[in-house]
């Protein structure tokens, strides 16, 4: 047979035309697969995506989203006009970046009509492997189509066959009378099923840390699939297996698999050596395969029937999802498809959210690894802590600095240069610029050390605007150094930063006022940096803070400041560390996330004799 008489024989193919018939779609509109197609055109970002199934005499569109008339009207072209057919007689997906040029598309005449400029597509099989279709996208203009685009794809046609599938199995559960209860209730189940892989894939997109996968598996997971218990072990480095315990859930420190080895003979070991799913039907095989601390801990939660899936990764299994029932469950094929794929949806979640911790963890360790560790003085007692944002994908530009003058030619005694700033941003870059702008300032302090301090600030600034170094933001820089008898003198300069509180030794306190123009912006400034001076008694405490101690949402930042002084006011002092960590605790709450970085540098002046 010649190659156009093979391509007519499988379009004409009557087990493949029966399957089209039994899934019971045509030009009509179908609200289901019309959502898919949006969906689809959505998450991959074209203009047009189709459901399209293609017979001997033409093609269909019961899934539609962002054609144009007429064929929105229509949902039908001839069989000459499509290039699904090619999907149909391959077998293959069908991937076109420029259809002006691609010799596949130069006879069809839909790619003038419809204006398509690229076109991506993969095959929807029925349960034997036939094609009836596919599940395209299109952009009007020419398209370099990206892996990620195209792994998304491919994972709603997976989809789209199955719903197709489900559709052929309603037609047959018809025609079967006698089984008609049964066969709908298993679609129902089936189909919803479906729509939990659609949901899961969006939701699971949007997981960012790890900590999240096992919540979201177990909201996602409902109806007669829904176990009583979700578990989340993971592959470690070496072979290690490490669970992921569910707070509500947890019973105890007793665990047969909370620290386990992938070559240890237990089921969620096997599940990660094999990389196959796992069944125990009944208590008698839970107990038979899991060791006796575990049997003990399923028992509490009452489980009747375990399954355990591995998580696919990059390196091979990265972990293994556990899901138990309290009542006896049979995990049909159907179902262990479902949660196989379900796996690995959680799996690619799982590798983006170890990336960006990762990615993260390092850039905090960089960004704390660049804070001062603060130097000893006889008369200035010093603490300072410094508290990332609370989300984790997010890194700042917050940092504190504390120098030691004394050692500086000229300089006095005790003298010492206090430094809090924060650079625009919540990001590796922001905290790059920060660890440069706290670079130069050290050098401009060091080489300046009796200042006075705007100078300093107007030095890096300046050499910020001659290097290259784009950091905006705010920054304070203050000199405390011994003045007259028992009396301190504090010089210091705020280029856009909050104001310096000092917790005077009875107990008051006062909000230093004097600010200047945001850091960062030297064309702009009108007049020079101004210094300010304020004179403190032994006893008395600086404090100074980054925005993320009193700024909140919905809320004036003057109310932040304000609580945070009549916080500091409450407290004691004399123990700088203590009182920077009630300070914190106090105005973020224990334990709760904040949406800044938060810095807090205190400087106390004993009351007893400095020397």
């Amino acid at each position: 047979m010649t190659e156009h008489e093979d391509a007519k024989a499988t379009l004409a193919d009557p087990g493949r035309l029966a399957a089209l018939a039994e899934t019971g779609l045509g030009s009509q509109p179908d609200a289901a697969l019309d959502a898919l197609a949006e969906r689809t055109r959505q998450r991959v970002g074209t203009p047009v995506a189709l459901v399209s199934l293609v017979t001997d005499q033409d093609q269909v569109f019961p899934g539609l989203a962002g054609l144009g008339e007429p064929w929105a009207r229509t949902r039908r072209t001839p069989l000459s006009a499509s290039l699904c057919r090619l999907e149909v007689v391959t077998g293959a997906p069908l991937i076109i970046e420029d259809g002006g040029t691609d010799p596949r598309a130069w006879d069809n005449r839909s790619v003038a009509d419809i204006g398509i400029g690229a076109y991506a597509g993969f095959p929807v099989t029925d349960a034997a492997g036939r094609v009836l279709g596919s599940l395209c996208v299109i952009d009007h203009q020419p398209r370099s189509w990206r892996e990620d685009e195209l792994a998304v794809l491919a994972e709603f046609a997976h989809t789209c066959s199955l719903e197709l599938r489900l559709r052929i199995a309603t037609r047959d559960a018809h025609q079967e009378r006698a089984r008609t209860d049964t066969a709908e209730a298993m679609l129902r189940v089936a189909f919803t099923r479906s729509q939990l892989l659609l949901t899961a894939s969006q939701s699971l997109a949007h997981a960012d840390d790890i900590s999240q996968l096992r919540e979201i598996v177990t909201d996602l997971v409902s109806g007669d699939l829904k176990p009583a218990y979700v578990g989340l072990t993971l592959t470690e480095s070496g072979g290690d297996l490490h669970r992921i315990d569910d707070p509500l859930q947890a019973l105890g420190p007793e665990s047969g698999d909370a620290f386990s080895h992938v070559e240890d003979d237990t089921p969620i070991a096997l599940t990660a050596r094999e990389g196959s799913l796992q069944l125990y039907p009944d208590p008698e095989a839970i107990a038979a395969a899991f060791p006796e601390t575990a049997q003990r801990r399923y028992a509490e939660l009452g489980l009747h029937t375990i399954t355990c899936v591995p998580l696919p990764g990059p390196d091979g299994v990265a972990g293994v999802l556990l899901f138990g029932w309290d009542t006896r469950h049979d995990v049909d094929v159907h179902e262990q498809a479902v949660i196989t794929t379900l796996a690995g949806y959680v799996g690619h979640a799982l590798e983006r959210a170890r990336f960006v911790e990762d990615r993260v963890t390092v850039a905090r360790e960089l960004q704390e690894a660049m804070l001062t560790r603060l130097p000893e003085l006889t008369g200035v007692r010093l603490a300072a802590r410094y508290l990332p944002v609370g989300r984790l994908e997010q890194v700042g530009g917050d940092w504190y600095d504390a120098i030691d003058l004394n050692t500086v030619d000229g300089a006095d005694r005790d003298a010492v240069a206090l430094v809090v700033g924060d650079i625009t941003g919540h990001d590796i870059h922001a905290a790059t610029l920060m660890g440069q702008v706290r670079s130069m300032g050290r050098q401009a302090a060091w080489e300046r050390p009796t200042g006075p301090p705007s100078a300093i600030l107007a030095a890096v600034e300046q050499a910020c605007a001659a290097t290259g170094v784009r950091a905006t933001g705010t920054v304070l820089q203050a000199h405390l150094r011994p003045g007259d008898g028992d009396r301190w003198v504090m010089r210091w300069a705020s280029a856009g930063h909050l104001p310096p509180i000092v917790r005077h030794h009875d107990g008051t306190t006062t909000a230093l006022t004097g600010v200047d123009l945001m850091f960062g912006y030297p064309e702009l400034r009108e007049v020079p940096l101004t210094d300010h001076e304020v004179r403190l008694r032994p006893g008395d405490t600086v404090l100074l803070y980054t925005d993320g101690l009193v700024e909140r949402r919905a809320s004036d930042l003057d109310v932040g400041i304000r609580r945070l002084r009549d916080t500091v006011a409450e407290l004691d002092p004399a123990d700088p560390a203590q009182f920077v960590d009630d300070t914190i605790r106090r105005m973020l709450g224990q334990g709760t996330p904040h949406d800044d970085d938060v810095v807090v540098l205190a400087a106390h002046l004993p009351a007893a004799d400095r020397h």
